[in-house]
């Protein structure tokens, strides 16, 4: 891989298999890893690749075009969507094996009539909307998914809910959405539709709600590293995957009264050392942090100063002795004894920590590393 601009995320498949290790440590069943947006900012075909090695053999993303790039690497493992695909789309669905959601009527038939076509059985998991809201078989499921099951050339391989708050310290509702989604179930099978795997945990309930882990399970947010929850402390055992780096591209000294950055909303108050790092908001790096994110820099922190721009900020750095151009600096993750979390930046920007790893953008070059 060529770099030709100091800038690069460190991707490490070290920490993700032994992520992976411990998601297995918490359920017993299945695991279908998220890759989703490409595989949440981390590279999903080298994701897939590493999983793949340690025996996972089911992935789940969110849309059809995922799925396609991830079969044309991979033709020997399931892919199942994990979102709403046009009907139209049925036959590129069949065709590739892909596994969809169907959570209407008209889509279980286009998918049936594709299968005629092709001459095939299409595998098709049942969405049931338990009290999320989204998408999802409500008050007629019973009667939608009898109708379904009776469509020819499709295969009924699973069922499946979304919690809507897995992630809190009341689990009231989860374990309320758990119990509509239970007597379903049971509806299903006494009116002798056997679907063989049922799934609704995600990472929060994979960590917190045992029953809901039943044949599969979905974690996405802990096999990076990141805790969907506040109250879970890094006794859970998850190590950070991702950590965002580039190096100084010049080091200047403005005198007391001089300004950094567009609109001047910086003004040194002393003499002050900037470095100039080639990396923005066109990267991924989000704006809000102008004037207050932090910068890991031979062990210490460097405050970003003025507005950041789409391809480059400027910090701070005099109180850091002995630096110089060409410096690493470390935007996400550990440096010496210090270290920036997904997490710290979020609270910062007033966001989750899957919003700051999805958005390092796709020219930020991902590069795979294994810690042992």
């Amino acid at each position: 891989m060529n770099i030709f601009r100091p800038v690069w995320a460190e991707v490490d498949l070290g920490a993700l298999r032994r992520n992976l290790k411990r998601i297995q440590q918490y359920a017993g069943s299945e695991i279908m890893p998220i890759v989703k947006a490409d595989a949440y900012g981390h590279g999903a075909v080298e994701v897939v690749r590493t999983l793949k090695e340690e025996g996972i053999t089911r992935f789940g993303v969110a849309i059809l075009e995922e799925a396609l790039e991830l079969r044309r690497e991979f033709p020997d493992i399931a892919l199942m969507v994990i979102g709403p695909t046009l009907s139209k789309y049925s036959e590129i669905l069949v065709k590739e094996e892909i596994i969809p959601e169907i959570f209407q009527i008209e889509q279980a038939e286009a998918l049936s009539a594709a299968a005629l076509k092709l001459n095939k059985t299409a595998r098709l998991h049942i969405k049931v909307d338990t009290g999320m809201g989204r998408t999802g078989f409500r008050e007629n499921a019973l009667e939608n998914i009898r109708k379904i099951a009776k469509l020819p050339g499709l295969y009924l391989e699973g069922i499946y809910t979304h919690l809507a708050t897995a992630d809190s310290t009341d689990l009231s509702y989860a374990k309320q959405q758990l119990k509509i989604f239970d007597d379903l179930f049971e509806k299903l099978c006494a009116a002798g539709i056997k679907i063989p795997i049922r799934h609704v945990a995600n990472s929060a309930a994979i960590m917190q709600i045992p029953e809901s882990h039943y044949e599969l399970c979905r974690p996405g947010i802990i096999l990076y590293g990141l805790l969907p929850m506040d109250h879970a402390g890094q006794e859970a055992g998850f190590e950070p995957v991702m950590s965002l780096k580039t190096r100084i591209s010049q080091l200047k000294t403005i005198e007391k009264g001089e300004s950094v950055g567009y609109g001047r909303t910086f003004i040194a108050d002393r003499p002050t050392k900037v470095a100039t790092l080639p990396i923005g908001y066109g990267d991924g790096l989000r704006r809000s942090l102008s004037n207050g994110g932090e910068v890991l820099l031979k062990g210490k922190k460097a405050r970003i100063i003025g507005k950041i721009c789409m391809d480059q900020i400027m910090v701070d750095v005099t109180e850091i002795e002995e630096i110089q151009e060409g410096d690493e600096a470390v935007l996400l993750g550990r440096n010496g004894d210090l270290f920036i979390s997904a997490d710290r930046i979020a609270e910062q920007c007033g966001t989750i920590s899957y919003e700051i790893l999805c958005g390092i953008s796709k020219r930020v070059p991902r590069v795979m590393v294994e810690s042992k």
